[in-house]
């Protein structure tokens, strides 16, 4: 799928290279069932898979909403990840088969290029594979965009951003003004290497289970329908193993997160804050 993709890019690279143009190529893998065409499907065989630090936990350490998956075993990860590896590397290399066709056709240096996903992937972490929680590498994703005329190589952005914020930052790029609602913040300014006046560095972040949760700096709150809120110090635990919310010297960081995440309930209209477990757990937090 990812080599019979990126000849569709390439085709299409070729049959718009005098006008402007814009396309999005959606490569599925790495995705299970984790299997990838020759040589791909042995390159990484005889790899030592790590086996992730959190994947075992204390059951103090379990929320509700990140309880491990079944079948999530040390040795299925040495069995799963080899083909994944191959995936990504797969894609590496079509990735930069597009690259080339641009440079080719030297289109390169004036077109915006954008690497990015939809998820991350838990690969073990926590006992657990895929998505579709708030920790770290389910939800934090890859965001590499190349354009030399106003992005400086290296640029590092340490805001906290979302996929909301994607639209309105590539029209700014673009000289394009937008023209219709948005609920993201035009953030160019950032990969340009400028600050922007008055940011307000907190993100929000939903999910199925049903659960809200709030992101500043090295702190993540998030309140669910299923548990207590649980705070994670990204800082001083980076793999997201123990709940900070009940102590006291974080009192104030879990407040001013709640507040966040009712006032964006609130603009938005969303349902969440009326699940009977949320609302209470904003109401007790709000109150202390």
């Amino acid at each position: 799928t990812t080599d019979w993709l990126t000849t569709k890019t390439l085709n299409f690279i070729a049959e718009h290279a005098s006008q402007p143009f814009c396309f999005m190529v959606s490569i599925p893998d790495p995705h299970g069932p984790n299997t990838v065409r020759a040589p791909y499907d042995t390159m990484y065989a005889n790899v030592e898979v790590p086996i992730p630090a959190n994947m075992h936990k204390k059951p103090e350490q379990i929320p509700n909403w990140g309880r491990p998956e079944k079948g999530v075993t040390e040795a299925s990860l040495r069995k799963i990840m080899p083909p994944y590896y191959g995936m990504v590397k797969c894609i590496d290399d079509n990735v930069g088969r597009i690259l080339a066709e641009l440079r080719n056709r030297n289109l390169l240096e004036k077109t915006i290029i954008v690497f990015t996903a939809d998820h991350g992937d838990l690969c073990g972490e926590h006992g657990r594979l895929n998505k579709g929680v708030p920790y770290e590498k389910s939800a934090r994703i890859p965001f590499v965009i190349y354009y030399p005329p106003k992005i400086p190589a290296g640029t590092i952005v340490d805001e906290v951003l979302t996929c909301v914020d994607f639209k309105p930052t590539i029209l700014s790029l673009m000289g394009v003004k937008e023209t219709s609602p948005s609920h993201g913040r035009d953030t160019s300014a950032l990969f340009e290497g400028k600050s922007i006046p008055g940011w307000h560095d907190v993100a929000i972040i939903r999910g199925t289970g049903p659960w809200l949760c709030a992101i500043s700096g090295d702190y993540k709150l998030v309140v669910s329908a299923v548990d207590r809120p649980w705070l994670f110090d990204l800082a001083k635990d980076p793999l997201e193993l123990d709940n900070q919310a009940d102590k006291p010297e974080y009192r104030e960081v879990v407040a001013k997160l709640g507040r966040e995440i009712v006032a964006y309930g609130k603009k938005y209209d969303d349902p969440y804050l009326e699940n009977e477990n949320i609302k209470a757990s904003l109401d007790t937090i709000l109150r202390e």
